[in-house]
């Protein structure tokens, strides 16, 4: 029934089209004369000039996990003829296939009478933020180094709701979930699960990816020590071995080094760090207050582990309590664009 109606419905298109050119005197800078086509109309004298192009509003939705369906909700394709407009419906272009098997950003070709028009979608662990797009990243397109780290900096104190580090028991449970059990937890050194109910910290507690001893503040009421995004949920025994060391490649007595799956995640929260207060820096040195380290290795990771569903589930549901997000997990680009 669809093949029939286009057979019928792109005629009476052409047609309709056919009527601007009755009375034109055709030319062509060739030796010979060649009919003139909807793709590519030219004619002369200028009142008889007749364009046509193709014009596609994109679909809602353009993000995508691998695998899925495209989805065509909200696109519109319009057949545009000098300063005329005719909107097509989905029996009258063609949609290219698209691989959603494979990861990464894909051009979607619309056709209609040998004219072309594209959008993209991304498929997969990608950004789903754009900054350019996203209201949240107003004023950052175009910037680097100190001037966008500033620009972001305003963005995510804006509006900012800081919880207590007592209430962080009873949040880290919901932004570190097991997606796969019910109730349970995601331990960040050993990569556990475990019953997320609060205990009073014998199962798990509440590890400072930037620690404590270095933020120059108390665990108590609302600051730095309490910041969501630098608190995760660890096994006690690895947090105390852990301590107050800096994050490297190698464990010795003054670096450790987590486990691979999570060095882009602890990167991209020392990152937050610095951005949020303006008081921290990251350093190549053995850090004291106010400092973190290894700032070479950290920027290596968040190439090495880049951002997952999970980061992404649990940038959401700080947003949910804090009201401010970790821009290196939404847009990873701007790793590179500051430093």
């Amino acid at each position: 029934m669809k093949s029939i109606l286009k057979k019928i419905m792109i005629p009476a298109l052409l047609i309709f089209v056919a009527f601007l050119f009755i009375g034109c005197d055709y030319t062509t800078t060739e030796a010979t004369t060649v009919a003139p086509t909807v793709a590519d109309i030219t004619t002369t004298p200028d009142d008889c000039l007749i364009t046509a192009s193709l014009a596609v509003i994109p679909p809602t939705k353009t993000a995508y996990e691998t695998n899925d369906i495209l989805n065509y909700s909200g696109m519109v394709v319009t057949f545009i003829f000098n300063d005329n407009e005719v909107i097509l419906n989905s029996m009258q272009y063609s949609v290219a296939s698209v691989n959603m098997s494979t990861e990464g950003t894909k051009v979607v070709t619309v056709s209609f009478l040998g004219l072309l028009d594209t959008f993209t979608i991304t498929v997969g662990d990608v950004a789903i933020i754009d900054p350019i797009t996203s209201p949240y990243y107003d004023g950052t397109s175009g910037l680097t180094g100190n001037a966008l780290l500033l620009a972001l900096r305003d963005i995510i104190n804006d509006g900012f709701v800081g919880v207590s580090y007592d209430a962080a028991r009873y949040i880290l449970d919901d932004s570190d979930a097991d997606p796969d059990i019910d109730g349970n937890v995601i331990l960040l050194y050993t990569g556990n699960s475990v019953s997320g109910a609060w205990d009073g910290g014998t199962t798990w507690n509440r590890e400072h990816i930037w620690p404590q001893s270095l933020l120059g503040v108390s665990a108590g009421g609302v600051n730095a020590a309490s910041d969501l995004q630098n608190l995760k949920p660890t096994n006690p025994s690895v947090n105390s071995s852990r301590g107050n060391k800096y994050f490297d490649n190698t464990t010795t007595s003054a670096s450790y080094a987590p486990r691979n799956e999570v060095r882009g995640d602890i990167a991209r929260i020392l990152l937050y760090m610095v951005v949020k207060y303006s008081q921290y820096t990251l350093v190549d040195t053995t850090p004291t207050t106010y400092q973190m380290a290894k700032l070479s290795t950290l920027l290596q990771w968040c190439d090495l582990d880049p951002v997952d569903a999970f980061e992404r589930n649990r940038n959401e549901i700080i947003y949910s309590y804090q009201h401010n997000r970790n821009p290196f997990i939404d847009y990873p680009a701007f790793v590179d664009l500051i430093w």
